[in-house]
């Protein structure tokens, strides 16, 4: 980190400049010390409830393109959108499909899956857009709850995050990446009998190079998330266009006996049941997963108030759109036995156009799993680092260095984490538990955005979500109803784990939460 370290930490900072506070006091929702003896603005309880017109959550500079909190706003609406969609579209997507044909199938069942899935994506999408709109500085969810409902609730949200949910997500597209790099170099000619340690050693490499790239500064960190973002794009759309051309009889696609890694016989299923609708219905909804983590970054995100609802609702229906179309080319190619018949639905499909169809997915799906890589080490240490303002974690999480402007202690606790998942790998194995405690903290977001609505949120230039309060509450009853059917359907011991680390959330909250330790709030 260079000369990071022994810097001045964030509550040490030179004092901010005017412009703003006078704004905040005079709406009466200044509340915590700020960076530099000045005030940190945030909205309390009595600001919202009087609708005082702090919809739009204003913020104090600490310099030129600076919040008040010392990050660098950088991000324009490309950023923003790119995050978006680089944390929906990961590995799912390629394997998916196949389950949904199983289930379904019938093309017009499968894509009638995944409209309906999408429809979903975009109540959330709406839901987020519409806090992200409200509360624009870092912190995304961890603020929405704590607004909503307290620092306790909002503090489970980000110890579950960090020692479950997003590092074990982390390790899990780590060991994706090793298992297409291995593949690659099988379809080059160069087999290599990697063992268990030198697979976990490449991809403790990756998560490392990658948590680098996002300390040395957000500019260079969103950079990489684009080039990321855009290469999957476009290998999304080159299956796109081979089903193009194959339903115009441009391309010939070869038998599916002679298409490695389908069945020689077609798979049907012998009907469409409510619990194979169901099925079908989590495992897209999963899979359209994401669209709310770029509001975690907004406190480094030029006019983040117009901004971040743009880029959630621009980015989710692009991936609702590439979902479709990918969807509609692998029935077209393969066909709804086909699709059904192979875990690797978009490689058979490339393999069965192309000769080399099948190398160039498994290199798409290592991009992919870069890209969510780098997407998570890029936004959810901002959550972690607006919990250390709070005062409900250690101070050193919220410490910037110096020159870059980026929470390096976060992003480096962030890695931690994920290799520590990587490393104990079946050890932990959190599924089930993240499964009920993403969703249940979906729930309680969207309650959230009704409780704010009551309290007479809304300033000028807020983003208001459409069709209130019915597409609000149908993304809350879909969220329930996951969580619902992953609570029956888990296994004992991983409400075990949940419990253990909930304990371990409530110690860890005691131990931090403690009178006087609050620095600027985010």
């Amino acid at each position: 980190m260079g000369t990071g370290i022994g810097s001045l930490p964030l509550d040490q900072a030179p004092e901010q400049g005017p412009g703003g506070s006078d704004a905040a006091r005079a709406s009466g929702a200044t509340r915590g010390a700020g960076p530099a003896g000045g005030r940190g603005v945030a909205p309390s309880d009595a600001g919202l409830k009087s609708g005082s017109g702090l919809g739009s959550d204003p913020e104090p500079s600490s310099g030129p393109g600076e919040s008040a909190t010392g990050l660098r706003r950088e991000l324009g609406l490309f950023d923003c959108t790119m995050i978006v969609m680089g944390t929906i579209i990961g590995a799912g997507v390629f394997n998916t499909p196949s389950a949904i044909a199983a289930q379904m199938g019938s093309a017009a069942g499968v894509l009638g899956m995944w409209v309906l899935g999408g429809a979903i994506a975009m109540t959330g999408a709406l839901v987020f857009a519409e806090l992200g709109s409200i509360f624009t500085r870092a912190g995304g969810q961890y603020v929405f709850l704590r607004e909503g409902f307290g620092r306790f609730t909002a503090f489970l949200f980000g110890w579950l995050l960090l020692t479950a949910i997003n590092s074990g997500a982390i390790a899990y597209v780590a060991n994706v990446f090793v298992d297409h790099l291995q593949a690659l170099c099988a379809y080059a000619g160069r087999d290599p009998a990697w063992s268990s340690g030198e697979r976990r050693g490449l991809a403790l490499f990756g998560i490392v190079v990658l948590a680098a790239l996002n300390m040395r500064g957000v500019r260079l960190g969103a950079s990489f998330q684009n080039a990321a973002m855009l290469a999957k794009i476009a290998g999304i759309l080159f299956i796109i266009v081979l089903g193009g051309l194959t339903a115009l009889g441009v391309l010939e696609p070869r038998l599916l006996s002679d298409t490695p890694g389908i069945a020689a016989a077609p798979v049907s299923p012998s009907g469409v049941g409510w619990a194979g609708i169901g099925a079908s219905l989590l495992g897209v909804v999963f899979t359209y997963g994401g669209f709310q983590n770029v509001t975690a970054v907004a406190g480094e995100v030029k006019d983040p108030a117009r901004t971040v609802p743009r880029g959630i609702l621009i980015g989710t229906l692009c991936v609702i759109g590439l979902y479709l179309a990918m969807n509609a080319s692998l029935v077209g190619i393969l066909g709804i036995d086909g699709v059904a018949a192979t875990r690797t639905p978009a490689a058979a499909a490339a393999g069965r156009v192309v000769s080399w169809g099948e190398p160039l997915v498994a290199g798409l799906v290592m991009v992919s799993t870069l890209a969510i890589t780098q997407a998570l080490l890029f936004v959810t240490p901002r959550i972690y680092y607006a919990m250390a303002l709070d005062g409900v974690f250690f101070r050193q999480a919220a410490w910037l260095h110096p020159r870059w402007r980026t929470p390096v202690v976060a992003i480096g606790l962030q890695a931690c984490f994920g290799i520590l998942h990587l490393f104990l790998g079946e050890t932990l194995n959190l599924l089930q538990m993240t499964t009920i405690a993403d969703f249940t903290f979906f729930v309680l977001c969207g309650t959230a955005l009704f409780v704010f609505r009551r309290r007479g949120l809304g300033a000028p230039g807020v983003f208001r979500a459409p069709g209130y309060p019915w597409l609000p509450a149908l993304f809350v009853l879909a969220s329930a109803a996951v969580v619902v059917s992953a609570v029956f359907n888990a296994e004992r011991v991983a409400v075990l784990r949940a419990g253990v680390m909930l304990s371990l959330g409530v110690l860890g909250y005691l131990l931090w939460s403690r009178p006087g330790r609050a620095n600027a709030r985010p």
